[in-house]
């Protein structure tokens, strides 16, 4: 692997970043840097017209940022790390509220014919629901052994009807903002915020119009003019 694709790789791992071709997705952690993720993000929405969608989580690293609500992992995520996925809603929210805002901004510096910002997709659910299994804090380091004791103990007691152990839940979140309306995140359990809507003059409005015209125009002239030199090379 080149060098540059290996520094641009180990960037994206520490960043807790997982990039295909049209989707990027984000995992909020406690110490990565708000500034490098939004840079990130808005020049992947930016090198392109297609439909390119952004996902940010808190979920644990072990969970796939794609695993659906219902959706069961059987995974094993420590306590530490089920609490930060709850503790991080916040700077989530922070990021994307962030993005959308300097999204717009940088429709109007380039002058661009879009009218909207992007659309928002919210996804609020519990680490259990997914199926995981979160390891307590007690357990944490203990030999095999005494964590399978405390576990069975705990189910004899469940059976008995004593000392029901505390059914807990441990909340997570999910961000997918995008260039375009996803309909099947809504039915996946989504909740739908509408893209913030440009203010722009009538005149301004116009100027955007004939650009995009333009643009258009000039597309076509070009594919013409290499239609028309691949005919005189065959002839």
């Amino acid at each position: 692997m080149p060098v540059m694709a290996q520094d641009a790789q180990t960037t994206s791992e520490a960043l807790n970043i997982t990039e295909g071709t049209k989707q990027k997705a984000i995992r909020i952690t406690g110490h990565g840097k708000m500034k490098q993720w939004i840079a990130s993000s808005l020049t992947f929405l930016e090198t392109t017209d297609e439909d390119r969608t952004l996902v940010f989580h808190t979920l644990p690293p072990t969970i796939d940022p794609q695993a659906t609500l219902q959706q069961e992992t059987g995974k094993q995520v420590s306590q530490k790390s089920a609490s930060t996925s709850t503790d991080l809603i916040s700077r989530l929210i922070s990021v994307v509220e962030i993005i959308k805002r300097e999204y717009v901004k940088n429709l109007d510096a380039k002058r661009s014919a879009r009218m909207i910002g992007l659309h928002q997709y919210n996804e609020i659910g519990d680490l259990e629901a997914l199926g995981a299994s979160i390891t307590p804090l007690v357990e944490e380091g203990m030999d095999e052994d005494t964590a399978e004791a405390k576990r069975s103990r705990t189910i004899i007691q469940a059976l008995g009807g004593k000392n029901h152990p505390r059914q807990s839940q441990t909340p997570f979140m999910r961000v997918t903002l995008s260039l375009y309306e996803h309909p099947k995140l809504i039915e996946n359990g989504a909740t739908y915020q509408p893209p913030i809507k440009r203010k722009m003059s009538k005149s301004a409005k116009t100027r955007a119009k004939k650009r995009v015209k333009k643009a258009k125009a000039a597309d076509i002239e070009m594919i013409n003019e290499s239609t028309s030199r691949d005919k005189v090379g065959s002839s």
